[in-house]
């Protein structure tokens, strides 16, 4: 019963995001994320070098990798979370302050393991191709863009890139996994790749979809109507 309220209001709360995203025309998103990525250049270029650092010393060094890798995704939504709330961009608040909560709740319940030997060689495809676009996401940086995005564009600032990333870094976990961050991550993704394409006419942003749907395949593969709603997902170890 306890599970079944938690996504009642989950879902309630996708759908009053979602209801949100339709009430700014396309033009003024634009000019909202275009300012947004202008103003914190030089925060991007930071969180650029410090995905780099965090993700090759996690990569080497395997005793530090599950709390390197879950800081970095946490540092990312809610820094998304920050810059959201200083720019009054009422979505992505909601969007990141639910799925760092989830991150931290996850990690707590040891639901957050990037043990990549453990995991199948399809996941680290998904997980690498992710990572690289959301690192160098071709989309609101100056021309030319294929060479600004590798420092400037906004990651851990806005939505789409932000998300990609969180999602290629769920795409390596091993299991136990939480049902419910990679779901509810899995369908913000989604949503806002299909908003990307269609209302801003970021074509990039096929990559959010493709991420998103292999999350949710990977869940829909093993999960049961108990294993979600009922039975509390409880790691004893």
């Amino acid at each position: 019963m306890k599970n079944t309220i938690k996504w009642i209001v989950l879902g309630t709360i996708l759908l009053v995001i979602f209801s949100t995203t339709m009430m700014k025309t396309p033009e003024e998103i634009t000019k909202i994320l275009t300012n947004v990525t202008s103003e914190l250049r030089l925060f991007s270029a930071f969180v650029h070098i410090l995905f780099l650092a965090v993700v090759v010393v996690g990569l080497f060094f395997k005793k530090n990798r599950n709390i390197l890798f879950f800081l970095l995704i946490a540092f990312l939504t809610l820094s998304a979370t920050i810059v959201s709330i200083k720019y009054m961009i009422l979505p992505n608040i909601l969007i990141f302050a639910i799925i760092f909560i989830l991150i931290i709740n996850a990690y707590l319940r040891k639901e957050l393991n990037f043990e990549l030997k453990e995991i199948e060689p399809i996941n680290k495809y998904f997980g690498i191709v992710g990572m690289i676009f959301g690192f160098w996401y071709l989309h609101w940086v100056e021309t030319p863009i294929w060479l600004n995005a590798l420092l400037f564009s906004p990651l851990g600032s806005i939505n789409c890139p932000t998300l990609l990333t969180i999602c290629a870094f769920l795409c390596i976990t091993a299991k136990p996994r939480s049902v419910m961050l990679e779901l509810v991550t899995a369908l913000i993704t989604l949503y806002f790749g299909f908003f990307g394409i269609f209302r801003l006419g970021a074509y990039v942003d096929v990559i959010l979809i493709i991420c998103a749907l292999f999350l949710i395949m990977r869940l829909s593969s093993s999960l049961t109507y108990k294993s979600v709603f009922v039975k509390e997902n409880v790691n004893n170890r």
